[in-house]
């Protein structure tokens, strides 16, 4: 098999790997079926901090695997993981055995998280395509989006037979995303040599050394509270409004359609990555801050609005970060990045909860609004500031690359 063949197999294998990975179709009946568990608001975002730490705990050591040993056993791991995690979270009668059901489903997270999305930018370099990178990125998510809308549909109706259906059919998804997975192969590479804590060392270096990087850090610290959270905010939203759950499904095929169309058609039209993370971010805000103004069913269309942030947050954060990080330390500096925005989460997310319980759906939306609006502006100010202050040098042993347009 010669080096081109190799690649391109790889590309093939990727949508088809994040096609199945991404294709948990329990998001519309999650919250109902917590609640149905016995859960409070508060419980539950406990139950989501508890996944946030168990990321944070395994985020470095599973992305050293990746770059240290292998990819591909990387992503393979996920997807494993992330099948125990569900069958857990079916048979689990407490709340105890839930929390350990989330952090099996973190530990599952982190294995995947930045392996995938490093081989494809890997693979796409040494073919010379590296700048195909969001196209390709955002075609895969569509694709992704687009088999979760249907997933949603059929999940609501399978939750009013039988709630545990929908979960049982994330965890076949997965393990086929499993055994996919097997058909990627490693791309020839420069792999770090130093010992692990050495590895891990140099890649905290890395970030702290380059403005653009630790920017980076800053903005997955407000976007991995902020944008984590609106997920379970929707279905307080839609009880305020008095939706019954027979609809969240349709809703959540919506979503995904805003969702697929901006990952397909808009990730690859913007070369200016900080800006594009930037108005993310307010269209984020203007999303919890709107919706408490207009307290009505249709103002679900302006919820939707989230949907163009999951849709192009991850390939423009990666897409910026992996022009500018070596080989080897890649999968590690990304798993930096979220291991800072699952910290952010952790700490953060029990408020949200809390503020559900105590003040309603409309207060926790006002609050959330104002502190993404307000982190953003003073993120762009920060950037302002460093660029001002000195020219960016990126020492040259780490051979960073600058992004133009940034």
């Amino acid at each position: 098999m010669n080096e081109s063949h190799k690649y391109i197999q790889n590309i093939r294998c990727y949508t088809a790997y994040r096609l199945f990975w991404g294709l948990l179709i329990i998001g519309p009946i999650l919250m109902p079926y917590l609640l149905l568990k016995g859960l409070s608001y508060s419980e539950i975002m406990i139950l989501q901090s508890v996944a946030a730490i168990s990321v944070v705990l395994f985020e470095v050591p599973t992305g050293t695997i990746a770059d240290k040993i292998s990819r591909k056993l990387s992503i393979f791991l996920g997807a494993v993981c992330m099948g125990i995690a569900l069958t857990v979270y079916v048979l689990a009668d407490s709340f105890y055995a839930l929390a350990i059901a989330e952090a099996i489903f973190g530990l599952g997270m982190t294995f995947g998280s930045g392996a995938d999305t490093a081989l494809l930018h890997e693979s796409l370099d040494r073919m010379g395509r590296k700048d195909d990178y969001t196209r390709i990125e955002g075609r895969a998510i569509a694709v992704v989006f687009a088999g979760q809308g249907i997933g949603a549909i059929v999940s609501s109706i399978l939750y009013t037979y039988n709630p545990n259906l929908p979960f049982w059919i994330s965890v076949a998804n997965m393990f086929i995303a499993a055994l996919i997975s097997l058909g990627f192969v490693e791309t020839e590479r420069q792999k770090s040599e130093h010992q692990y804590h050495i590895h891990v060392l140099r890649s905290v270096n890395i970030v702290f050394k380059t403005p653009r990087i630790l920017w980076t850090v800053l903005l997955a610290v407000l976007m991995g509270f902020a944008f984590r959270s609106c997920f379970w905010l929707y279905e307080p939203f839609f009880k305020t409004v008095h939706i019954e759950v027979v609809w969240y499904g349709t809703i959540f095929f919506f979503f995904n359609v805003v969702a697929a169309l901006s990952a397909k058609f808009l990730n690859h039209r913007f070369n200016s990555y900080r800006r594009v993370l930037l108005c993310l971010g307010i269209i984020l805000a203007a999303s919890y801050l709107l919706p408490a103004l207009f307290v009505y069913p249709w103002a679900i269309g302006i919820i939707a609005s989230q949907q163009i942030v999951r849709g192009m947050y991850r390939p423009t954060l990666n897409a910026y970060i992996n022009r500018q990080i070596d080989d080897q330390y890649r999968a590690t500096v990304i798993s930096i990045v979220s291991l800072s925005a699952n910290l952010s989460y952790a700490c953060l997310a029990p408020l949200v909860g809390t503020s559900l319980d105590t003040w309603g759906a409309i207060p926790t939306y006002v609050w959330m609004g104002t502190v993404t609006l307000g982190g953003i502006l003073l993120l762009g100010l920060l950037r302002k500031a460093q660029r001002l202050r000195q020219p960016i040098e990126i020492p040259s042993e780490e051979g960073l690359r600058l992004e133009t347009g940034t």
